[in-house]
């Protein structure tokens, strides 16, 4: 198996040079209708404006439409925010062009999980279904339950339910991450580590490396473990293949 590489840089280098960084990292992005960018802004870790800002501007020339998107949490809803965080007036900037979303407002859809190890099915919003590209640009923490948050736990942000937590912490949160990872696959994930930005088409892989900004060995988290078992392979051979760039 042959790995995409991952590549780290400097911030100041991800917010200037981030349409190379991302062909470095394999991407091969097109025109395209709708592009959904997903930060994580109702949890505890909110990424840099100056990050996101850099990310609009890379999408702008190939989609129609750019929806920054998120779901409500017990603690917030997305509206509020996407005020104080200060991307709403980021948004506002692109006119019409960029629009932010309660996602958690929007009809949804069931999608079935093929290998489930808590769902057979999930609910998605329909904006994540209808979207051409899937950007996920979460920032990299600690977390009690799954040890890491990142580009992978940031997808479990797509489920609609404002209680989401409460509902699936008893089927385990990172069964949910696994089952989720089956069926929502991010095209590029742009990951805040700080002083250091981690760049990368496979979430997996994304979050392996992130792990060594929180001190964490990547077998002792149970989601990875899943994740990999679900490609057929064993993390601690998939550990052995990942190419970093430090750029």
């Amino acid at each position: 198996m042959l790995l995409s590489p991952v590549i780290i840089c400097d911030k100041d280098k991800a917010t200037n040079s981030l349409p190379e960084l991302s062909l470095e990292s394999g991407l091969k992005i097109e025109k395209c209708d709708l592009v959904l960018v997903k930060p994580n802004v109702c949890g505890l870790y909110h990424l840099s404006i100056e990050l996101l800002s850099a990310v609009i501007r890379y999408l702008e020339k190939y989609a129609n439409k750019i929806v920054i998107g998120e779901t409500r949490s017990m603690i917030h809803n997305p509206e509020s925010q996407f005020r104080m965080l200060g991307i709403s007036d980021l948004a506002m900037q692109f006119g019409d062009h960029v629009k932010t979303v309660d996602l958690s407002a929007e009809k949804t859809a069931k999608v079935r999980i093929p290998k489930p190890h808590a769902l057979r099915e999930i609910e998605l919003p329909q904006t994540v279904l209808r979207a051409d590209f899937l950007l996920n640009v979460p920032k990299v923490g600690t977390h009690s339950t799954t040890r890491i948050t990142n580009a992978l736990k940031n997808m479990f942000g797509l489920l609609p339910q404002r209680s989401k937590y409460s509902v699936y912490r008893p089927l385990g949160i990172d069964n949910v991450i696994a089952d989720i990872a089956q069926v929502v696959k991010p095209d590029l994930n742009i990951a805040d580590a700080g002083e250091k930005v981690i760049i990368g088409v496979d979430p997996l892989v994304v979050d392996i490396v992130a792990c060594r900004f929180v001190d964490l060995n990547p077998q002792n988290v149970k989601h990875l473990r899943l994740i990999s078992k679900d490609r057929s392979v064993r993390l601690e051979d998939l550990l052995k293949k990942v190419r970093i760039t430090e750029s």
